[in-house]
């Protein structure tokens, strides 16, 4: 049964990137009709709403056209902690007279994929205590924000192999996953066992996002190497890549059409150093980018492998960065398709990077 449009419905993350353009998605500024009923807004009381006015911007909205829609309700809360957000919610519904949540979209998240980021993340602790949310609402479909970084295929390092939305394999050794994938399958895993007990759940595996955002927000740091890069370097692995409008697109159809597969947001698969190529070029960055092929260099880092003991230094020499620098892994964005036809890399590149290049001067 297709969501009701009046139904109230709880989000995280729209004070970020992927969840400011879910919320304009569903104010209909975007693609899709607008959610008329109350959208609740997760909002930490150190929130800045600087992602959220420059998407405005960016979509040619007049000032709090996201902030201050009739029908948004930004609500402070933690959300690592659901009976609080429960007891929050509760009260601000009780006062404003408005009904409980009945959707949730879970669209808050840790990004870091760099070989520095922690080994503690909190992507498990927040999808486990959003969908314990939602069991304690009782709602009646939740969409889980995940990544590609759960799909793994078997073909050795290197080769090239391409993956669907059934590949999810959680056992895989954790030697081999970066932190944040640890995190992010972790979630997922979180969220299945929710619709094995019941809950309907949709969920949605982006790629890499391309969007825009302030310069000191993660997401925002392909496009300042881009732009500050005196010597570029970037290998021949590659990975997905999609326009973050269309992620939020895909996100709100899902949503309202109560998919139940994953579906996977990936709109083209690219090798990093032509990625990092056309960011250079539409951020006026003309240093030549230097590409090291996993011919030799994937044999030369394994035979430093040992390295990987090597305080500080240790975590550039580690089989996770080898993957994460040569995997040709690609994947098949077609359920996505299915729901939101997808935007051309380069045009996507060229509108963010653009922008990019007025809005941080």
């Amino acid at each position: 049964m297709p969501m009701d449009s009046t139904d109230t419905l709880f989000i995280t993350g729209a004070t970020g990137q992927l969840g400011s353009f879910i919320l304009a998605e569903l104010l209909s500024h975007l693609s899709s009709e607008g959610h008329s009923g109350p959208i609740l807004c997760a909002k930490r009381s150190t929130s800045s709403t600087q992602q959220l006015d420059l998407t405005e911007h960016f979509l040619g909205l007049q000032p709090g056209e996201l902030t201050s829609a009739s029908n948004v309700h930004w609500v402070e809360c933690d959300i690592s902690d659901a009976h609080q957000v429960q007891d929050v919610i509760e009260e601000y519904c009780q006062t404003n007279n408005l009904d409980l949540p009945t959707e949730m979209i879970h669209a808050a998240a840790t990004i870091n994929i760099s070989p520095s980021a922690p080994q503690t993340t909190n992507n498990e602790q927040l999808a486990d205590q959003m969908v314990l949310l939602g069991e304690l609402l009782g709602v009646k479909h939740f969409t889980h924000i995940s990544s590609i970084a759960v799909m793994g295929g078997t073909a050795p390092l290197g080769e090239e192999e391409t993956i669907g939305p059934e590949h999810f394999h959680p056992n895989r050794s954790d030697a081999f996953l970066s932190n944040y994938a640890l995190g992010k399958i972790a979630g997922e895993l979180r969220v299945w066992a929710a619709q094995a007990e019941g809950i309907s759940i949709s969920i949605v595996r982006p790629g890499v996002i391309l969007g825009m955002g302030p310069k000191a927000n993660a997401p925002q740091e392909l496009w300042l190497r881009a732009m500050n890069s005196k010597r570029p370097i970037a290998t021949d692995g590659s990975s997905g890549v999609v326009d973050v409008r269309d992620v939020a697109a895909i996100a709100v159809k899902a949503h309202r059409e109560r998919i139940q597969g994953p579906t996977i947001a990936v709109a083209e698969n690219l090798p990093f150093y032509e990625l990092i190529e056309k960011m250079n070029t539409v951020m006026g960055n003309e240093n030549k980018v230097t590409v090291f092929h996993a011919e030799p260099w994937l044999d030369r880092m394994r035979a430093v492998g040992f390295l990987r003991r090597v305080p500080v230094i240790g975590k550039f020499f580690t089989p996770q960065v080898r993957i994460m620098l040569f995997s040709k892994t690609k994947y098949d964005g077609g359920s996505g398709a299915e729901l939101v036809p997808y935007r051309n890399v380069s045009e996507t590149i060229d509108d963010f990077g653009r922008y990019l290049q007025k809005a941080w001067r």
